[in-house]
């Protein structure tokens, strides 16, 4: 069946029909081999307000979209058309919305072991609620640890005693494999382990005659993130690992090789220009949407023309080895490629970006799968809801306390309206958005308050706060309410408010160390999410020309409260405090002192009195000394407390504390002009450009 793509006029459309494919059904049985792909699903189980792109690249605002239910339907259909095909997932799963914090991803496995996945590859959210959860969860061979009291305590909320799925020390299994070639068992693992695979490198598949080898690469930023993910667990790049592995697929037969991988749309495609037996990356973690594949071999990188065949020169370029670039970002797209493969080799595709918006139809099996999980987070007729308590390693150290006395707890139906906004409410660049600025305000106003009524001398107040670089959560339209569930999507970690005062060299050094990370010209250097919301600062800074050894870094100049940043003087910085850090460690900032942290008097009520308090000395067994208090406040807290002051999230939140400027050039006033920040060479749609941005020599390839 021939595909087509309905032109309004105004924008195109993809027609739930595209899913078919152009490919006929007779080329589909003997050829074609049809690739399903989603990936860094974010525990989203139900949907929600989005931002989607057309073919053209331009976007349109969807007051409904995604959802499992909607996700399924696309699947199926593209079953239906080859049954054959092969769903592929990869990138974070289980983690990313309340549900899945509160239940440590067992809700979303139930959900997600119905799709019927033939391969997955980890993300490094998918790591988040420790190594024992996760080799319950995926590893079907290896040590399979005892849960902690605390996880036990979370796994509890759902089981398997309907049979519908399998536990393993009460967590959840995948019935689906899941493969990673740069994961290693590491120490405390008994020696005779160390060394080994956590999870097998590949799988290969057979399809209408081709063999098709799944190649996974997770994500080795893991130990960047909390220790306590890792215990255990040695990460590599995949890099060196790469040339035995597809050898070894190639020996077995291979004719098609498929990389899924959660380095990163930058390092996927350095990888893909340098390995010629890679036919196919499929790309994840970083949230981009190809709406054109990208060919990508050692001449460059190039990008497809979505809806359209291949041009006589992208064909060329398949010929000569070029690898199948392709990315879908969360539940608001599901991804089909159709290869054609002849003797081996790649000699046509075809790539479609299916947006899952309000046109697609629930599957009625799986709405009502997401309907009975959901029960427990959502006011019944009587308005109760479950109660729900996320708690930290620390806080069964003995025991895990009476209802109320440790932890995080949600009450309230996800569904509550907590706010409204005149303004878009999404994380959707890479440098600064309404969302991350309204963020790091809300927690500086609220935390400021407390501050300042405690008369913590010489405290007055809290001069800044930041919000995570996160590149997931819900959209809210303008005009839109806020829901508790949106908060979650937001800040779905467990951390605590902490307080404590930094060195002005200290802020400006973790600063520049997140710029580089977003915009590293070596691939291999970029990690992380996006820049941060920033509160009561104001940054220029210049990314095309700078760092250089005579500048410094890409800052060109830090304002706090207006006043250019003091390197010498310390500030009052307020932020998240992930449980386990070291206790001079604020969310992506190190190396302050002083520290506080925020208690409620009541864990299950957010609008009771808070106070400063040191932080908790625990008993001595383990690594863990010092911690927050047992009723720390959460960052959906002070979010909420934020929204029931201010009611509205409006416009003066939006963009502009951060300037993009050409230090080479300064007028008489001292002033520096602007400039547009970075875009992606290979696709201007993109968020993050994945050449990096400054001094191309920064590569570390002359010319380049």
């Amino acid at each position: 069946m021939k595909s087509t793509i309905v032109n309004t006029g105004r924008r195109l459309l993809w027609p739930l029909a595209l899913v078919m494919g152009s490919f006929t059904s007779q080329a589909i049985a003997e050829n074609t081999v049809t690739l399903i792909e989603m990936g860094d699903l974010h525990g989203t189980l139900v949907p929600h307000a989005a931002v989607l792109k057309n073919a053209d690249g331009s976007e349109r605002q969807v007051a409904s979209a995604g959802g499992l239910a909607r996700l399924k339907t696309v699947v199926d259909d593209i079953r239906a058309d080859n049954p054959e095909a092969v769903l592929l997932s990869a990138g974070d799963l289980t983690h990313g919305s309340a549900e899945t914090l509160f239940t440590v991803g067992d809700i979303m496995m139930k959900a997600m072991n119905a799709f019927d996945i033939d391969v997955f590859t980890p993300g490094n959210w998918d790591f988040g609620y420790g190594p024992a959860v996760f080799r319950n969860r995926f590893a079907s061979f290896g040590p399979k640890p005892g849960i902690p009291p605390n996880i036990a305590v979370m796994a509890g909320y759902i089981d398997c005693s309907d049979n519908t799925c399998t536990e393993e020390k009460g967590i959840i299994r995948a019935d689906f494999p899941s493969v990673a070639i740069n994961l290693y068992n590491a120490a405390p693992i008994p020696a005779a382990l160390q060394g080994k695979r956590v999870l097998d490198p590949y799988r290969i598949l057979e399809r209408g005659g081709v063999k098709i080898a799944v190649i996974g690469i997770t994500a080795p930023i893991v130990p960047q993130q909390a220790d306590v993910f890792n215990i255990g667990l040695r990460f590599t790049q995949g890099v060196e690992e790469l040339p035995d592995i597809l050898a070894e697929v190639n020996a077995a037969g291979a004719d098609l090789i498929v990389v899924q991988s959660e380095l990163g749309m930058s390092q996927n495609i350095e990888i893909a220009r340098n390995f010629k037996d890679i036919d196919v990356m499929y790309s994840a973690h970083t949230h981009e949407i190809t709406l054109g594949a990208l060919l990508a071999d050692e001449s460059g990188v190039v990008r497809t023309t979505p809806g359209l065949p291949l041009s006589g020169a992208e064909k060329s370029l398949l010929a000569r080895g070029a690898a199948i670039v392709v990315e879908t970002n969360r539940d608001m797209y599901v991804g089909r490629l159709d290869v054609q493969v002849a003797d081996g080799k790649v000699i046509d595709f075809e790539w479609q970006a299916i947006p899952v918006d309000d046109s697609i139809p629930a599957d009625p099996a799986m709405a009502a799968l997401v309907a009975e999980l959901e029960e427990d987070f959502i006011a019944g007729e009587d308005g109760i809801v479950k109660t729900h308590v996320f708690l930290p390693g620390a806080y069964c150290t003995p025991g895990c306390g009476a209802p109320g006395e440790r932890g995080h707890y949600l009450t309230d139906s996800l569904d509550m309206v907590v706010g409204e906004t005149d303004t878009l409410l999404l994380r959707h660049h890479v440098l600064e958005d309404t969302l991350n600025n309204w963020l790091a305000d809300a927690i500086r106003t609220e935390t400021d308050e407390v501050v300042f009524n405690a008369g913590n001398d010489p405290w007055n107040g809290v001069d800044i706060s930041m919000s995570n670089g996160f590149r997931f959560g819900n959209a809210v339209l303008p005009g839109g309410d806020i829901t508790l569930r949106d908060l979650y999507t937001w800040f779905p970690v467990g951390p605590a408010i902490i307080v404590g005062e930094f060195a002005g060299q200290a802020i400006e050094a973790s600063l520049e160390e997140i710029l580089s990370a977003v915009f590293n010209r070596n691939a291999f250097l970029q990690r992380g999410g996006w820049y941060l919301g920033l509160a009561n600062m104001t940054q220029e800074i210049d990314l095309d020309n700078r760092p250089f050894s005579s500048s410094s870094g890409r800052i060109v100049q830090t304002k706090i409260g207006g006043a250019p940043l003091d390197t010498s003087k310390r500030y009052v910085f307020a932020s998240c405090y992930g449980h386990g850090d070291a206790i001079d460690r604020v969310c992506r900032s190190g190396g302050g002192s002083e520290h506080r942290f925020l208690e409620l008097a009541d864990a299950t009520d957010y609008t009771s009195a808070i106070s400063i308090t040191d932080p908790v000395l625990l008993p001595p067994t383990g690594p863990i000394r010092r911690s927050a208090p047992f009723r720390y406040v959460h960052p959906v807290h002070l979010l909420r407390r934020h929204l029931d002051r201010i009611g509205t999230v409006t416009d003066a939140y939006g963009v502009g504390r951060i300037k993009t400027v050409d230090s080479r050039q300064q007028d008489a006033s001292g002033e520096y002009p602007a400039v547009p920040a970075p875009v992606s060479a290979p696709d201007p749609t993109f968020v993050q450009p994945p050449q990096g941005a400054g001094p191309k020599f920064f590569s570390g390839h002359i010319g380049h």
